[in-house]
């Protein structure tokens, strides 16, 4: 009978519970009045130790626990294939439309349909006798899987009494009836099997049949076999990340480096180590993201914190600058398709179009000046002292005293009463407290002074339009000291625009002063120098101390507009048809681009860090009449505004580089197909260029196009015609790679997995080889276990799986795959629960005859999560923290792949072919996951960071991977496909290694030490990269390699390999070989022949064979080629 007990003690996802005897371990238990799933790891007489699969937030002790005397299990049977799920096998889909996008604790819900009918084919017959194991049925799961039902593992076997008949069923029907000696038992479609035990089978084979991938190195160099254990080591957090100091732009308008978002997430964490990588949950933060047609508001759920050994450096045509790591994804225009992709950084090339904002929308008020911070200002204006009179006693009513009043507002009683008889001037600072004791309204300014004999001034409430514009003014021309305020400037219209703002702002007049020569504007007001250095005005400081104010942020645009007019008036220059903004202060002039963005306007940033000159460049006809029309228009009189005005009357339109689209002329062809280029031209749509001539499209020409064929226009270019309001496309000038040692941050954003940030506005982003081994492999069911991964990995996995088609049927890949997600901000209890989850799924199908491919990224965080509820448990830890079970958990787990003999009949050979992503800290591989996962794993494919900057994919190692399977499959491949395959393969990979010992003597004495034979070793290795080893994953052709064709390539590579060296040994020269046309072609044979016309390689073979002929008869007449 299950127990029921009470919980005693919390601490995270562990929790002690007492009343338990009679429990059992791996029991599963449901914990608290919300029955939330958990497993028992632990007993000690009557007290169980309960690792929790849910939030234990706001559980309590003396709660419940009921056990259910029941193992952790899975649901298995059809439905499964295409599902998404937990680590405990929750449906995330089905939870998502029961209770919503968050999954709410203590949600129970069928991990497989109950309802769903499916056509059940019965494949045995009344009165035959069925064993563990026997398939009884087959259902269509989906189009690719033939689901085949079977007596369970654990059933008794036995006569067959009932079959239904071939029809539609749930799977809560019975569909056969069994007579065993125990009595009748029924079978179902699905049955349960604890996720702890493994399947049973009759016999393990050898793994002798290799999986084949598709990608050269890693089925001809480095073979996995079906039932093999593999892991692909690679240090997390060097993937998605920018460096410190890169602004973020929140969802206010607000700019803050993300280092400095860590440090203010991170103020109630501890963290020992300064290069510890942390994800850190965050609450409330706002930021702006692009949703793929338009830039709004997002909410960040984390925030990250690593290392990486490389950054890319990218510079576009409009001077923005875009530093992150590799991987780092950013928005490209692809100009086939029409559609914005997200590509790594390090694929980015010169002449690439990346997406930029061109306007972002932040919806914000008028922001209040917060005047009560502001020290020893006074009030002196008679309507505002006789309002505080009034205030005073009312204030003095609802405390009951003068004495209670004073207080309550924080002063003195003899001060108060001088405030009361009107002997001193009140405090600001008081008049604001007072109003808000009473919850009263303030004016809309007040009058002040900073002290008895200071001079009065006017004081707005509210930042508006013009203050902006006076502080625009004043940082880019002025300064202030301890009394006054200056402008140095002598364009007489601009002097009065600025008395104009100092009388309608304040009530201030100004005089004309002269300091060594230079004529300038002053006033003097102590009261004005404590209100401008309040916002942020350096006291006594040039522009390049100054920053614009956080209020000009987090202000409405036309205050925006008012500083930048200011601003512009002050240092502005327009000449030729180019407005220039220049300042020494690199921050101004990044602060001054978000703000033209969120205005809409384009502009060209160019830093002179030399010089230290840094400008805004704002040109092309459209954004003038922007910058004129929303920034300028108000001071139209004065000379450099009127002459931009005149400029925009006095020249046509052209196109610039930023409103340029780099669309293929597929694009406006299709669309305009059905008119003529008159009526075109009539439209004011001219295409001759575009169609004809190749020129790029400009925003204008593709807005026309959009608006004239709505009809017609494809999908993903009306998408782009959307899209292009809120974004324009920057071209790439320059690419670099740093090296180095950096720490590096991410922000997670749910949904959208990208921000708005960089010193410019940039939209940037926040596991290649898992991808490309589920697409092509060639094993029937895929299943990848996200195990611990961040949000924005695991989101990438779930938004593109369902959108890869099957490279072998053309179906969703869907159809074969199974998610189980459990991401970093999920219970770490579950990530255990998930990596069994998912093998026990594995063998399942595996039972089937099935050849299943299980993917687990990460099982170093799984290890993880073993580490913290060991520690949970005061359990004695090992090297590292790690529990001293780890390794024989990691054993637990690869153990149970293999190729297999299943129970029952027909007879059926299945294979559980594990891949594990290792991830560990720093890429340490000395520490205890990855040295305890080389034990048990055969395979190791090794990725190099330095092959991906380079652009070489797939970035496997060659040197420093390994497979232990090489031998196994040779017999597979010798008589599958070439009897030479070993031999020729050991030849292939001896050039490579040789290559690696040569480059230790080049490194030290340079290349020309070597002789001629050893410098062929290195022009052919060279050959081997650059044609076979590296791989195109978006080449149509190149893509997937069959088996056939690399042994066709392999076999080209080896003998022009011993063909050149017979030409050395007589006589041909170095120079002669490395001439060769036939060198190009061999390497370019990857993509230029299909799979399907392995023909063209024995001509490729002949032309090779007859150039070197030609080439040894020119060194001496009757030589033969030799060679093989």
């Amino acid at each position: 009978m299950p127990v029921k007990g009470r919980i005693i003690w919390i601490a995270g996802p562990a929790v002690r519970a007492e009343g338990m005897m009679g429990a059992r371990m791996y029991e599963t238990v449901y914990v608290g009045e919300e029955k939330l799933i958990g497993e028992i790891i632990k007993l000690t007489g009557d007290i169980a130790f309960i690792q929790v699969y849910e939030n234990t937030s706001g559980l309590r002790p003396g709660e419940p626990v009921y056990g259910t005397g029941q193992p952790l299990t899975v649901t298995l049977g059809p439905g499964v294939i295409g599902n998404i799920y937990d680590g405990v096998q929750r449906p995330l889909i089905s939870i998502a439309r029961a209770v919503g996008s968050f999954i709410k604790r203590g949600v129970h819900v069928p991990p497989i349909s109950l309802d769903k009918k499916w056509k059940f084919i019965p494949t045995v017959k009344k009165g035959q006798r069925v064993e563990p194991g026997d398939v009884i049925g087959v259902v269509e799961e989906t189009p690719l899987i033939q689901h085949k039902i079977m007596v369970p593992p654990n059933s008794r076997g036995g006569e067959v009494v009932e079959i239904a008949e071939e029809g539609e069923y749930t799977v809560e029907e019975t569909i056969v009836v069994t007579k065993t000696n125990a009595g009748e038992e029924q079978l179902k479609m699905y049955h349960r099997w604890p996720v702890r035990q493994p399947r049973p089978f009759r016999e393990r084979l050898d793994p002798v049949v290799p999986l084949i991938t598709g990608q050269r190195v890693l089925d001809t160099l480095f073979p996995m076999a079906k039932g093999g254990t593999g892991c692909i080591p690679g240090a997390f957090g060097t993937g998605k990340c920018v460096p410190p100091g890169t602004p973020i732009l929140l969802s206010d308008g607000t700019l803050v480096p993300i280092d400095e978002l860590f440090r203010e997430a991170t103020t109630n964490y501890s963290i020992n180590d300064e290069n510890e990588e942390v994800i850190i949950p965050i609450d409330k933060l706002k930021i702006i993201g692009f949703d793929g047609e338009r830039l709004r508001e997002f909410e960040a759920s984390h925030i990250y914190r690593g290392r990486t050994k490389h950054l890319v450096r990218l510079v576009t045509s409009s001077g923005r600058e875009v530093i992150v790591t590799p991987m780092h994804k950013l928005f490209k225009l692809d100009p086939e398709t029409g559609k914005i992709v997200e590509v790594p950084a390090a694929s980015i090339v010169r002449g690439d179009f990346l997406a930029m904002p061109r306007k972002i929308n932040v919806r914000n008020s008028y922001q209040l000046i917060l005047l009560k911070d502001v020290e020893s200002l006074h009030v002196c204006g008679k309507e505002d002292l006789k309002l505080i009179k009034e205030l005073m006693e009312e204030a003095k009513q609802k405390v009951g005293s003068i004495k209670a009043l004073a207080r309550t507002m924080g002063i003195s009683y003899n001060t108060l009463i001088r405030y009361w008889i009107g002997r001193n001037e009140p405090s600001l600072k008081f008049f604001i407290k007072l109003s808000e004791l009473l919850g009263k309204k303030l004016p809309l300014e007040f009058t002040v002074k900073s002290s008895t004999r200071g001079k009065s001034i006017k004081l707005p409430r509210y930042m508006t339009a013009k203050f902006a514009e006076f502080l625009g003014l004043l940082m880019s021309r002025g300064m202030i000291t301890k009394h006054s305020v200056r402008l140095l400037n002598v364009d007489p219209l601009i002097t009065s625009r600025f008395n104009q703002l100092l009388r309608e702002l304040f009530q201030l007049n100004s005089s004309v002063r002269f300091f060594k020569t230079v004529r300038c504007i002053q006033v003097n007001s102590t009261a004005l120098v404590k209100i401008l250095v309040f916002l942020g005005f350096p006291l006594m400081g040039k522009s390049k101390k100054s920053t614009i104010p956080l209020i000009i942020l987090r202000s409405p645009d036309d205050v925006i507009a008012g500083f930048i007019r200011g601003y512009y008036l002050g240092v502005g220059t327009f000449n030729r048809g180019v407005v220039e903004i220049s300042s020494a202060s690199r921050e101004i002039i990044q602060m001054l681009s978000y703000l033209l963005t969120r205005l809409g306007i384009l502009y060209t940033i160019k830093m002179d860090k030399e010089k230290n000159k840094n400008r805004i460049i704002i040109s092309g006809i459209n954004e003038l009449e922007k910058f004129y029309s929303i920034v300028l228009e108000e001071v139209r009189e004065i000379d450099k505004v009127a002459s931009i005005k005149k400029y925009i009357e006095t020249h046509s339109r052209d196109r610039t580089l930023r409103e340029v689209n780099p669309l293929s002329p597929q694009h406006i062809e299709e669309p305009t197909a059905r008119t003529t280029f008159l009526n075109l031209r009539k439209e004011g749509i001219n295409i001759y260029n575009y169609a004809s001539l190749g020129e790029h499209l400009s925003t204008s020409m593709l807005n026309g196009v959009a608006l004239l064929s709505q009809s017609r226009i494809d999908h993903y270019t009306a998408m782009l015609d959307k899209a292009l309001e809120e974004v324009f496309f920057d071209k790439v000038e320059d690419v670099e790679v740093i090296s180095g040692d950096f720490t590096v941050y991410d922000l997670t954003v749910p949904y959208v997995h990208n921000f708005v940030g960089g010193h410019v506005p940039c939209l940037l982003h926040n596991t290649v080889t898992l991808h490309q081994l589920a697409k092509w492999s060639d094993a029937k069911v895929i299943l990848h276990i996200g195990c611990g991964e961040r949000g924005n990995e695991e989101s990438e996995i779930l938004i593109k799986f369902p959108e890869m088609a099957d490279p072998y049927s053309g179906r969703p890949l869907m159809e074969r795959t199974i998610l189980i997600a459990n991401t970093s901000n999920m219970p770490v209890a579950a990530r255990e629960a998930s990596i069994y989850t998912g093998v026990t799924i594995a063998e399942y199908y595996r039972d089937m005859g099935y050849d299943v491919l299980l993917v687990a990224d990460s099982t170093s965080r799984w290890a993880e999560a073993l580490r913290e509820i060991s520690g949970r448990l005061e359990e004695l830890p090992a090297e590292e923290g790690y529990p001293s079970y780890l390794s024989s958990r990691l054993a637990e787990f690869y153990e149970r792949a293999g190729r297999v003999k299943t129970l029952g009949n027909p007879e059926r050979i299945g294979s559980v072919t594990i891949v594990g992503a290792v991830s560990p800290p720093g890429g340490d591989f000395t520490e205890p996951v990855t040295t305890h996962t080389l034990r048990f794993v055969r395979v190791f494919w090794a990725l190099d960071p330095n092959l991906a900057y380079s652009r070489h994919y797939p970035a496997i190692n060659w040197i420093q991977s390994y497979s232990a399977y090489v031998e196994t499959v040779s017999r597979w491949w010798e008589e599958a496909v070439d009897k030479e395959w070993f031999k020729l393969r050991h030849e292939f990979y001896q050039i490579l290694r040789r290559e690696d010992e040569l480059l230790e003597i080049v490194r030290l004495l340079g290349p020309e030490a070597l002789p001629d034979d050893e410098k062929l070793i290195l022009d052919v290795a060279r050959m081997i990269r650059e044609g076979f080893l590296q791989q195109s994953a978006y080449d149509e052709v190149d893509s997937v390699c069959k088996p056939e064709k690399q042994v066709k390539m392999l076999r080209l590579y080896v003998k022009f390999y011993k063909l050149a060296s017979h030409a050395l040994e007589k006589g041909v020269q170095l120079r002669d070989i490395r001439a060769m046309k036939i060198i190009a072609e061999l390497i370019r044979s990857k993509s230029t022949i299909p799979n399907d016309r392995l023909d063209l390689f024995d001509k490729l073979e002949e032309k090779m064979e007859e150039e070197f002929r030609q080439l040894m008869v020119s060194v001496s007449p009757g030589v033969s080629v030799g060679g093989m």
